[in-house]
């Protein structure tokens, strides 16, 4: 089975390699990982105490971000080297004063798995989520450097998880820190008992940005309805109620990709929040927010929320407009999200499948919506890093 997944990550390559001729992001995956072990080398040199953290992409970082930060803090002579598989996390991830080395993950063929480690040489390795590359497993294994894998959730259709050669691989990892209950009865299944439930640990971070959120922003007496992380697929939600309800709020409109910005601002005949003077929206009824990195701390002036992505591949992150105690709207693909289905059952967010839904929700919202029970959600699941710390 190996030989078939090394086949896999070079037939990967390839594919990579011809999309690259059409697509910008896999010409950066290429770019980025082009001289890689020449630039490791020389920019680690003879560095040691060195804790390796990986993460596929921006959003995992943010559930390894205060775990890192803390781990720091707790070893401060320990340097901490942090990779991304995806072009969308190493190329929008803003410096850390505790992060050391940032680079690229080179892909996971034997041979850049063994070079990679002998060259880093770390004392601990952390795999954030759902990375589980077996070359790069392999080769901590072979060196005895410890692996922990972080806010981890497993599933017990997860086809790669039934392959025998993944379950013995996932045994000589060092410990799981798992999300949920149900993560740790599928691995017990598979005779891996080195779990903890810890929960997730992006809620520590979330509860940390929003405390040292220090972004001020003039509004207008309306009420502010932000729809965040949009794609084209989101538009017939937000498209139709601008239409009908314009003199009812203000609007923020934060696409997930910023190159849609332009496209969204002629639609709608909005101003791009970068021509806005001295952060005051209050005099422009549609904004369109086309800075990365500042949708997280706009949720602080919103009134209610709706999160893209549920009539594509799946909605992204609800739990920074809810660590603001705010009422959430989203698309109809949300399974695949623990904490959409939680707040839901909490009646603090409402899943949509058409405008006229959506319209519904925002009324419900205004009438149902419990602010005690979202703080009440926060203060029962924060505390994953002191129980990842405790533990190792």
């Amino acid at each position: 089975m190996l030989v078939f997944y090394n086949i896999i990550i070079y037939c990967y390559e390839l594919l990579i390699k011809f999309h690259s001729i059409f697509n910008e992001k896999s010409r950066q995956w290429i770019k980025g990982r082009k001289n890689i072990f020449n630039k490791i080398k020389t920019e680690i040199k003879d560095h040691k105490e060195i804790i390796w953290f990986h993460c596929a992409s921006l959003g995992e970082y943010e559930q390894a971000k205060s775990l890192i930060l803390n781990f720091k803090k707790k070893h401060t002579r320990k340097k901490i080297l942090l990779t991304f598989f995806s072009p969308s996390g190493y190329e929008n991830f803003k410096q850390e004063k505790f992060i050391d080395w940032i680079f690229y993950l080179p892909s996971d063929t034997k041979e850049n798995a063994k070079k990679f480690i002998s060259l880093i040489n770390p004392e601990i390795a952390f795999f954030i989520k759902s990375e589980f590359w077996i070359n790069y497993m392999i080769a901590l294994e072979k060196q005895k450097i410890p692996l922990y894998h972080i806010s981890s959730i497993f599933k017990e259709d997860n086809f790669i998880l039934n392959l025998k050669f993944f379950q013995n691989q996932l045994m000589k990892s060092k410990h799981f820190f798992v999300q949920d209950k149900s993560s740790l009865l599928v691995l017990e299944k598979f005779k891996i008992h080195q779990v903890s439930i810890v929960g997730d640990a992006r809620i520590d971070t979330i509860i940390s940005d929003k405390e040292k959120n220090n972004l001020q922003i003039i509004r207008s007496k309306r009420k502010i309805l932000i729809f965040g992380s949009v794609w084209p697929e989101d538009e017939h939600i937000y498209m139709s109620f601008i239409k009908n309800k314009a003199n009812k709020f203000n609007y923020l409109i934060a696409p997930h990709d910023l190159n849609y910005s332009n496209k969204i601002k002629d639609k709608t005949n909005g101003v791009l929040f970068s021509q806005i003077i001295n952060n005051d929206i209050s005099k422009d009824r549609i904004i369109i927010i086309n800075n990365i990195g500042m949708l997280k701390n706009l949720y602080k002036y919103c009134d209610y929320v709706y999160i893209g992505g549920g009539f594509g591949k799946g909605i992204h992150n609800i739990l920074e407009p809810a660590v603001y105690h705010l009422p959430i709207i989203f698309g109809k693909n949300y399974t695949k999200n623990k904490e959409a289905k939680e707040l839901i059952k909490l009646n603090c967010a409402i899943s949509v499948k058409n405008n006229i839904e959506f319209q519904e929700a925002i009324h419900h919202l205004q009438i149902k919506f419990e602010k005690s029970k979202i703080l009440k959600y926060f203060k029962d699941n924060h505390g994953a890093v002191k129980k990842i710390l405790n533990k190792i």
